[in-house]
């Protein structure tokens, strides 16, 4: 169950968005004005222009990534899913050896006010078909009725780029999304709550 709306919870989403939504502007005002009260008028002009395109930069940056919420802080888990279609792998849950399936690529991040600065790990599992039905509704959850193998290696991810198909936390997440001022991917988040998905997790980045 998602958390219920109330009006501290409201408060403190629709506050780190209008926050996360204005400091660009204050970012690229601070560099233009603020080595005016630092230098001398002729060295201030150059010293604005070189602060005004790093923060530029630095923006646009920001801007292909693919950001949480923004009143997000800490360590925070994300995944991403393709499928494989060709090889045989062990699947992470019942251990059948599957020839298609999804392999998720999870990734622990440090996040600031929803930008993820620095991936601290990654790693990924693989799926049978049958898991990932199940995941996702069809049934009920938990393993099917298979003798279950040895936990396979699971092996290390490059690091994950944006993926056009995220999907947001909660309907709070995708509510306060549209007051956000940078046009960009939502990412997929873990909820490390379920025992499944915590297991998982920890094979991942064994």
């Amino acid at each position: 169950m998602t958390r219920p709306d109330d009006v501290l919870f409201r408060s403190r989403v629709e506050t780190f968005a209008l926050v996360r939504k204005l400091l660009p502007i204050a970012l690229l005002a601070g560099a233009m004005i603020g080595p005016l009260f630092r230098f001398e008028p002729t060295v201030a002009m150059w010293v604005s222009a070189v602060c005004f395109l790093f923060v530029l930069v630095g923006l646009l940056l920001v801007s292909r990534l693919p950001l949480y919420p923004a009143h997000t802080f800490g360590i925070e888990y994300r995944f991403e899913e393709e499928p494989f279609e060709t090889g045989r792998r062990h699947c992470v849950r019942c251990g059948v050896l599957a020839e298609s399936g999804t392999h998720r690529r999870y990734a622990r991040q440090l996040v600031v006010l929803g930008v993820p600065f620095h991936t601290l790990e990654w790693g990924s599992n693989d799926f049978c078909d049958d898991c990932v039905t199940i995941e996702n509704g069809v049934g009920s959850r938990g393993s099917p009725d298979r003798a279950p193998a040895s936990e396979p290696t699971p092996t290390r991810a490059e690091p994950m780029g944006p993926n056009r198909n995220r999907e947001t936390e909660s309907k709070y997440d995708a509510t306060s999304a549209d007051r956000e001022p940078l046009q960009v991917d939502r990412v997929r988040r873990v909820d490390r709550n379920d025992e499944t998905t915590a297991l998982e997790l920890k094979r991942a980045f064994d």
